[in-house]
């Protein structure tokens, strides 16, 4: 990476980045991740968008690493390997930062057994994930192969009523900015 601090900004949904499959990180090619890793964060954590997940290909960078968890508790997942899916799947609420204000049930598996490395490149082998970690892992993991999540809901329509919930709440946003901006 350079020497001035790298700046990322969130990939929206229209673009067509989000749905092509990203590469390996290359330690030896691709270098040290920490300052990629650090912008990541940044842009998760930020206030006006906060999340609990974030893969490299949503800031526009195509190389498989994805991060999840909290400013005090940030797990770094450098080449991800899902090794098993395990459990009965589940129907939970799930939104994505490249997809502001859209909510949607996505059926995952609440289990995960998985592999990826360090920052440093050390693999961590078979860690088992469960529950809202499972599911933030899986979500992330799509990203990395060029899915995202409006391709694992269930029907057509409920995205189409899901967008138009959208659609509704941002027209009653602007129309509430609008009347703040200038009051009578």
């Amino acid at each position: 990476m350079t020497e001035e601090k790298l700046e990322l900004k969130l990939i929206p949904e229209n673009d067509p980045i989000l749905q092509e499959p990203t590469e390996p990180w290359d330690f030896k090619l691709d270098g040290d991740p920490t300052e990629l890793v650090t912008a990541m964060g940044k842009v998760m954590l930020n206030p006006n968008h906060t999340g609990i997940g974030l893969s490299a290909n949503q800031v526009g960078v195509q190389k498989s690493i994805l991060i999840m968890g909290t400013d005090a508790d940030l797990v770094v997942c450098i080449n991800p390997v899902v090794e098993k899916l395990q459990g009965e799947k589940e129907i939970y609420l799930e939104g994505c930062l490249s997809f502001p204000d859209l909510w949607l049930h996505i059926k995952r598996h609440p289990e995960v057994v998985v592999s990826y490395q360090t920052l440093n490149g050390e693999w961590i082998k078979d860690q088992h994930l469960t529950g809202i970690k499972a599911r933030v892992f899986l979500h992330e993991f799509d990203h990395l192969l060029g899915i995202t999540f409006e391709q694992r809901v269930s029907s057509d329509l409920s995205l189409r009523l899901a967008k138009q919930r959208r659609a509704k709440k941002q027209r009653q946003r602007n129309k509430l900015l609008r009347k703040i901006a200038s009051p009578k």
